[in-house]
């Protein structure tokens, strides 16, 4: 085996396939810190290969079944479908008074997400002190 059979290391599109996205989501996602940064050299970006897939299994779950990781991205869309149609714009002007008690009704909804939100990651905290 040769020391380049040995190590390969990751450019910007071997990760982009290895998670099937765009050059581009790679970029955004290391700027925000979503993926770890590369190393680079000269002008290119490298990754390790052991650093890059320790991070994917961290980010997956470390090695969760692959149903349980999948589950959440198929049912999420169905369930967001129907509030997407809701907002659909209609035909025509609405009232004055339609227009003024939508924002709040998702003002309320948005204020109880983040309560249960809270509330779970407060009974996550009390399970891991207990």
């Amino acid at each position: 085996m040769t020391a380049s059979t040995a190590f390969k290391p990751m450019s910007k599109d071997d990760v982009a396939d290895v998670l099937g996205v765009s050059l581009r989501t790679v970029e955004n996602w290391v700027n925000d810190g979503t993926l770890p940064a590369p190393a680079k050299l000269g002008n290119r970006c490298y990754w390790l290969p052991s650093l890059f897939y320790s991070w994917l299994e961290r980010r997956l779950g470390g090695g969760a079944p692959v149903a349980a990781d999948v589950a959440p991205a198929v049912v999420a869309p169905a369930e967001a479908a129907p509030a997407q149609a809701s907002r659909a714009p209609k035909a025509g002007p609405l009232p004055e008074a339609e227009r003024t008690a939508k924002p709040k009704k998702q003002a309320s909804k948005r204020a109880a997400s983040v309560e249960r939100m809270r509330a779970k990651d407060a009974a996550e905290i009390q399970a891991l002190m207990a």
